[in-house]
């Protein structure tokens, strides 16, 4: 395909590309993503992203060619998420000394939802996964994955917000 303009949209044009392209888009994904549910998300995103770029005529590309970046984007911005994480979860006190935070961090904490902030810590200080979250509270793994999004995306802007430091 030299000229995207020259293929017009259909939902079999995008099972085409679809099917001829997976496999390298989730590989991209998957080199970074700690799991293969990160790796799906990944995929997922940049295949929301051609149909809806190329449903809309607004694509000026080869679809491979927006996959690809979309992929590799939304790869980097896992690694960087991580990273954060990381760095904040590090600052997260051991459960024997859960009582004990204290300074930005347990301010910060302390300006979550309880839940989300209970939810932040089983995962951080008690090592748990997202399956056994999401028995502890009786949700869908989905559900889980979203919550801790949300709070930990939050709980970074409250730490910045009490003057916490990287």
């Amino acid at each position: 395909m030299d000229d995207p303009r020259d293929v017009s949209f259909s939902e079999r044009a995008f099972e085409q590309c679809y099917r001829e392209t997976f496999g390298t888009v989730w590989s991209i994904a998957r080199r970074v993503a700690s799991d293969d549910g990160e790796a799906d998300d990944v995929a997922q995103k940049a295949y929301l992203a051609l149909y809806r770029y190329w449903s809309t005529g607004e694509l000026r590309e080869q679809p491979s060619h927006l996959l690809y970046r979309v992929a590799k984007r939304g790869a980097i911005d896992l690694l960087r998420a991580r990273r954060r994480s990381i760095r904040l979860f590090a600052k997260l006190p051991r459960p024997a000394a859960l009582d004990d935070v204290s300074g930005p961090l347990g301010r910060a904490l302390q300006r979550l939802r309880p839940e989300d902030a209970g939810l932040v810590l089983l995962q951080a200080a008690g090592g748990f996964s997202y399956e056994e979250l999401a028995a502890i509270e009786g949700k869908t793994l989905g559900a889980i994955r979203s919550r801790l999004f949300r709070a930990r995306r939050e709980l970074a802007q409250r730490y910045d917000e009490e003057g916490g430091e990287w």
